[in-house]
């Protein structure tokens, strides 16, 4: 229930007076704000400012020390596979090494390639890749022209 009843004619908005003490120290505020920059009294920061720091110094060295961590040597070196075969391999007799130059086959899968052919028998069609964890119908459609069975 409001405290204040409005009698008579009707009047402007009628503020409680925590409301009515807001509202005079925002215009406060704001009437300082206003005179200080008009002023042009600034927020006393020292004369002795340093200089803005130069991002793009900062940038070229990152990308030197960037470009000389990729080197060989480095353990953090950027690795790029090497490109598919030239000839089909043949998943019986493949190595590891062999199987990695495949697109999309990684060391877990090639692991898990020599593991199903140890333990499954060899394969017989190229579609018996199938059975190996983390090849599927997509994967396989991509790898079938650098696979044979002989």
């Amino acid at each position: 229930m409001p405290t204040h009843r409005l009698t008579g004619a009707a009047r402007g908005p009628v503020f409680t007076r925590s409301e009515t003490g807001v509202v005079a120290i925002l215009a406060a505020g704001l009437i300082a704000g206003t005179l200080l920059r008009m002023t042009g009294v600034t927020g006393g920061a020292p004369a002795d400012v340093p200089p803005a720091f130069d991002y793009a110094a900062s940038d070229s060295m990152f990308r030197a020390l960037a470009d000389t961590a990729r080197t060989e040597d480095s353990p953090r070196a950027t690795r790029r596979k090497a490109p598919p075969p030239a000839s089909p391999v043949d998943l019986n007799t493949a190595t590891s090494a062999d199987l990695l130059r495949l697109p999309g086959i990684g060391s877990a899968t090639a692991a898990r390639i020599i593991d199903a052919r140890a333990h499954g028998g060899p394969f017989t069609r190229v579609e018996d890749m199938l059975r190996v964890k983390g090849i599927g119908p997509k994967k396989l459609a991509a790898l079938r022209p650098y696979v044979t069975v002989r």
